[in-house]
């Protein structure tokens, strides 16, 4: 990875996180954004703050541990194990952001949900991302409610096959079920990528 690509996105983290933080996770994302499967060792980091950033990564939703039987799909249910031979994931969306700061400096959103979709190939790709578009500024603290996206969707003139949708916006690391609040409260919730808000 070249210094430009480093210093851009270095320079988009710095308007979310502070300086030190920005160099860091900058050098984590550059050392594995390219992977399809990151391993623990591979994390491009000192010993003594790889632990912290990989669980930074992690609470921003920039890496994943690997779902297994162990844990579940959704995000919160995932478990977190900081060892060699730890498996992790860049959810596809996260990849389009990163690639983004690299050509530009600046995180670009919008940008990284179209070009998700448009690389994944769905015909209605246009729509899926104006439809997300939608229903972000609706989340409260990044989570939202099912009937409430049901509802915007009824509002808009897209009439997006819901069920369909947001399997989409999951399978590109946009959203994810959120089971626990889902239980307690009897309706269901999905987390939206904190990224897709810098």
């Amino acid at each position: 990875m070249s210094d430009l690509n480093y210093n851009n996105l270095k320079t988009a983290l710095m308007a979310v996180f502070s300086g030190e933080e920005a160099g860091h996770l900058a050098m984590l994302l550059n050392s594995v954004w390219q992977a399809d499967i990151i391993l623990y060792e591979t994390v491009g980091l000192p010993d003594e703050i790889k632990d912290d950033y990989i669980l930074m990564a992690y609470a921003e939703r920039l890496l994943l541990p690997q779902a297994s039987h162990t844990g579940g799909g959704a995000w919160q249910e995932r478990c977190t194990t900081l060892l060699p031979g730890s498996i992790f994931v860049m959810p596809p969306v996260v990849y389009e952001l990163i690639k983004t700061a690299h050509d530009s400096g600046r995180f670009n959103p919008d940008a990284a949900v179209q070009n998700v979709f448009r690389n994944k190939g769905p015909q209605n790709a246009d729509q899926l991302a104006a439809f997300f578009d939608t229903i972000k500024p609706h989340a409260v603290s990044y989570n939202i409610e099912a009937g409430l996206i049901e509802v915007l969707n009824r509002t808009t003139a897209l009439q997006l096959d819901l069920h369909d949708t947001i399997d989409c916006y999951v399978m590109a690391g946009m959203m994810s079920p959120c089971p626990g609040r889902s239980l307690s409260s009897g309706f269901a919730w999905y987390e939206i990528n904190p990224a897709l808000y810098w």
